[in-house]
């Protein structure tokens, strides 16, 4: 079995206007597709408890539509209590990550505070072995999910960097 890259991933949202509004007007996604989650088989595939319904939106970015898109769906009625937001050493999914591309995170970090969003981190220099120094900072969306802003170095920076290590 050959299992690609991501297709996409879920995020539960408690707002989801609120969280479209992040996700489009600060990160800039666009909203690609928006449908009712009330079909009997897809909710017993995602075992929601009986009388569970959700609203989807799906966002993307770039031209890539098979790659990387992001679906928020609010669940009606919402669990109770709410589970709090994951968090680095928690078991399961505590952040995604997202490449910046054609802005500097300087960009972002401007137009987050004019969204009156303040950074989780500021922006670093990240190392790790074997791969060139990249740039990073974290954000939270409006329902406290972590997501990693980076700025990766080229292709071409990538094979100059491994090929200085040989």
């Amino acid at each position: 079995m050959t299992i690609g890259p991501v297709h996409h991933t879920n995020i539960s949202v408690a707002d989801l206007d609120r969280a479209v509004a992040f996700y489009t007007e600060v990160l800039g996604y666009r909203v690609t597709m928006r449908s009712p989650i009330a079909k009997p088989e897809f909710l017993r595939y995602t075992r929601v408890p009986d009388g569970t319904v959700g609203n989807m939106v799906m966002l993307q970015s770039g031209n890539e539509p098979n790659v990387g898109t992001i679906e928020l769906i609010q669940w009606d009625p919402p669990p109770a209590p709410p589970t709090p937001p994951k968090r680095p050493g928690d078991p399961g999914m505590c952040l995604i990550a997202c490449q910046v591309i054609d802005e500097t995170l300087e960009d972002v970090r401007a137009r987050l505070r004019g969204h009156a969003v303040d950074p989780w981190s500021d922006i670093i220099e990240i190392e790790m072995d074997g791969y060139p120094p990249f740039r990073g900072m974290v954000v939270e969306d409006p329902d406290g999910t972590l997501v990693e802003l980076i700025q990766l170095p080229t292709r071409e920076e990538i094979r100059a960097f491994r090929s200085g290590r040989s």
